[in-house]
């Protein structure tokens, strides 16, 4: 017949578990004993206090960094192995990304060459982008309604107004005044400003409007009805003559809305040399050329007299006046008669 009941335990692991209580409540109490009067004394004694807290920290840290070290080692283990696991799946992602735009890239290249054989044959005439001066931004204003900016050039560099200013990293605005050694520059984020651009990824256009702010809004957006991202670059698009496409203005930091964000690209604010460029197309000057006539004079009214046409600049023709007859002389008056001549008229006869 087997025999279920427990067996008693030995006299020696009773004793153990009764020693390993007795050593947990003597520390346990050891503990409570020590913060009591810690904070017994740092009640009483504020100094004694933290000098006895800054002793019990140097001798706990040394022990708590040994206590942990085992699983800072495990935790970076297992991070090393996770990143060495990963790996094989970020460098296939990595490899198809590179086929992607190694394809991109021929593409564009075939793309390049087709457009250059093209306007070769059709001899595209496209204006070409002159620096007429690189200087300095001698100083830039931020106020509340005008924001712009002075450079060192004026005039006698040929500075002149409404010509685009330009950093290294994109654009910075267009001159607005001009002085013999100086220029004033409308900056992109003045009020004023507004500048016409294009969304590099989706085509659309619209404008660059300052706001009196860091940032700047795309207003009068139009093309295809593709939502923006966060992130899409804008440059310039060429129109109105004044700014050369492709220079960057900013990135879209937030599309929400109907007027999304730009971030600028380029800050007045440290961008230290900047070039000032000839207008991507200067407006003509309408002011004619050579001669010019007035309204041409109908043949009939030649025929009657009509005096023939006669140059714009030309001085007016003298106005005829009337030559009035001059007057005729009047008679002389006789002298007055000497005493001699009085004596010798005879005497006048009286009248009946």
């Amino acid at each position: 017949m087997l025999d279920w009941s427990q067996s008693q335990r030995r006299p020696t692991a009773i004793r153990r578990e009764q020693n390993l209580a007795l050593v947990s409540a003597v520390v346990s109490g050891a503990v409570v004993a020590g913060s009591l009067i810690l904070l017994l004394v740092a009640r009483v004694n504020p100094e004694t206090g933290a000098g006895l807290r800054a002793v019990a920290a140097d001798v706990v840290v040394p022990v708590w960094d040994v206590v942990r070290a085992p699983f800072d080692g495990a935790a970076r283990l297992a991070g090393d192995a996770g990143d060495y696991f990963g790996a094989v799946s970020r460098a296939d992602a990595l490899a198809a990304e590179l086929d992607t735009a190694n394809a991109r890239l021929r593409a564009t290249r075939t793309a390049m060459r087709e457009l250059a054989q093209l306007k070769r044959l059709l001899a595209v005439r496209e204006p070409s982008r002159q620096v007429v001066v690189t200087t300095r931004i001698a100083a830039a204003t931020a106020g509340s309604l005008v924001r712009s900016a002075m450079l060192a050039a004026g005039t006698r560099d040929g500075v002149t107004r409404d010509l685009p200013v330009i950093a290294a990293d994109g654009l910075i605005g267009r001159t607005i005044e001009a002085g013999e050694r100086s220029a004033r520059v409308l900056l992109l984020t003045d009020v004023q400003s507004r500048v016409p651009v294009i969304v590099e990824r989706t085509g659309q256009a619209g404008l660059a409007a300052g706001q009196g702010l860091p940032t700047l809004l795309l207003i009068d957006r139009v093309g295809a009805d593709v939502p923006l991202l966060a992130g899409d670059r804008i440059v310039t698009s060429g129109d109105g003559g004044v700014f050369p496409p492709g220079i960057p203005v900013g990135v879209i930091i937030d599309p929400r809305g109907a007027q999304p964000l730009i971030r600028l690209a380029a800050s007045p604010l440290g961008a230290g040399y900047v070039n000032v460029e000839r207008a991507w197309l200067p407006i003509p000057d309408d002011a004619p050329k050579g001669p010019v006539f007035d309204a041409p004079v109908p043949v009939e009214a030649r025929r009657r007299g009509a005096p023939p046409p006669r140059l714009r600049d030309a001085p007016p023709p003298p106005v005829a006046t009337p030559v009035m007859p001059a007057p005729a002389p009047s008679p002389a008056p006789s002298p007055a008669p000497s005493p001699a001549q009085r004596a010798a008229q005879p005497p006048a006869r009286p009248s009946p």
